[in-house]
């Protein structure tokens, strides 16, 4: 409900609480009016938060898979041990890793235009023999940007 309408909705309930309360119990105006402000400010109020409690008939997203909860904790694991042991990141995630990149961009990562595509950052990560797993949060930062792509 729009501002102005709210606003005369609550004029016309605060007339009429004031036209009840002078015609019909015989208050004398000033009591009247201010038997009145506390109705119109609650029907004020009711107007302008109407519509935040409308319903929302939109159908409510399907819970994850079992499947996609296990696979996320796999990878968290094996996240955690390639943290711990560089050997198993070389040897297991990096190379995972690489072929996603290699087939997001289509061509080798050997080639100067995936450096350059890839940032060197990243292009270090996939690609160095020596490579060990980034803090957390950079490596969800080097995994947004390969998404990106």
């Amino acid at each position: 409900m729009t501002l102005k309408r709210a606003v005369l909705f609550a004029v016309v309930v605060a007339a009429a609480v004031v036209g009840t309360s002078r015609y019909a119990m015989s208050v004398p105006w000033g009591w009247a009016l201010l038997i009145a402000l506390p109705a119109a400010l609650l029907t004020l109020a009711g107007c302008l938060l109407a519509g935040t409690f409308d319903a929302d008939w939109t159908a409510e997203p399907d819970p994850p898979a079992a499947s996609v909860t296990l696979h996320a904790t796999f990878l968290t694991e094996r996240l955690v041990r390639s943290a711990i042991d560089p050997y198993r990141f070389t040897s297991r995630v990096q190379p995972r890793l690489r072929r996603i990149a290699q087939s997001v961009l289509g061509q080798d990562l050997d080639t100067p235009h995936a450096r350059e595509r890839l940032g060197t950052d990243l292009h270090a990560l996939l690609t160095a023999e020596d490579a060990q797993l980034p803090p957390p949060k950079t490596f969800a930062v080097l995994m947004r940007r390969l998404e990106e792509l």
